[in-house]
């Protein structure tokens, strides 16, 4: 899975979600989730400390801006990303992504079953 991969699955979980799309403006928030339990590895470590910063994430993301952060160098991306529609008018449609913070290669995501990995939708 490259980044258009990566962009289209993003698409298609929200269309499923959400009908009328078509002309309006899609936002992001990402909110990084610590999981207990398990191990992060350095590649996550880094994506925590220089990536996943309050600084980087204190904004709204358009499509294209939430692919390039959430796809790290050698085609890692996080484990698992829900999305919740957050807001929605007649010119925008704001989503929250909750993201794992551990990034792994596209054979490693979850949600395959859903058939866009790693994305699944949340009812808020």
């Amino acid at each position: 899975m490259d980044r258009e991969q990566f962009k289209s699955n993003l698409l298609q979980t929200i269309q499923e979600a959400v009908n009328e799309l078509e002309n309006r403006t899609i936002l992001f928030t990402i909110t990084p989730i610590k999981e207990e339990n398990v191990k992060y590895n350095s590649k996550d470590d880094f994506a925590r400390l220089w990536i996943l910063t309050e600084k980087n994430l204190s904004k709204q993301f358009t499509l294209d801006e939430v692919v390039d952060f959430l796809s790290l160098s050698n085609y890692r991306y996080p484990f698992w990303i829900k999305v919740i529609l957050s807001e929605s008018t007649d010119e925008t449609i704001s989503f929250e992504l909750k993201i794992s913070m551990r990034f792994r290669t596209p054979t490693q995501l979850k949600h395959f079953e859903g058939g866009y990995p790693p994305f699944v939708y949340e009812l808020k």
